[in-house]
């Protein structure tokens, strides 16, 4: 029993390490207050899913745009957002419980967007920055 629980443990760990390596991550987003800064958009994406689909979704340099992450109430989270300084990000809690992210897009470069609490390495995804209306 404790050998099952042991490689059960070597597996998880094989995992995570393929999912955390799978994908680059630059220096993180300036944690910013944009709680006074009228979103130009916003998105709702279903986090219930435990993945976050964000292939729909290109943003403007400069573009502060809002993701409420639906189905995510009653779970922590730590979202981290690298790329290219210049981004800036502010995380917060609906009245509903779910997460609320504002973000400001920096002049260029894509975006990484992960959740860092580990059982979560599907909340992950990429944020297109494009000048392309």
């Amino acid at each position: 029993m404790r050998l099952l629980g042991l490689g059960a443990m070597l597996l998880v760990a094989v995992a995570w390490a393929f999912a955390w390596g799978a994908h680059e991550h630059g220096p993180p987003a300036t944690a910013t207050d944009l709680s006074a800064v009228e979103p130009d958009r916003r998105f709702t994406i279903d986090a219930s899913t435990g993945v976050l689909d964000l292939s729909a979704v290109a943003v403007q340099p400069g573009e502060v745009v809002e993701f409420v992450l639906e189905g995510s109430a009653g779970a922590p989270h730590q979202f981290l957002l690298t790329g290219l300084t210049g981004a800036e990000m502010d995380t917060t809690t609906a009245g509903n419980g779910d997460t609320v992210i504002r973000l400001r897009a920096p002049e260029d470069s894509d975006l990484s967007f992960f959740c860092a609490i580990p059982g979560h390495e599907g909340l992950h995804g990429s944020l297109v920055v494009s000048t392309d209306p």
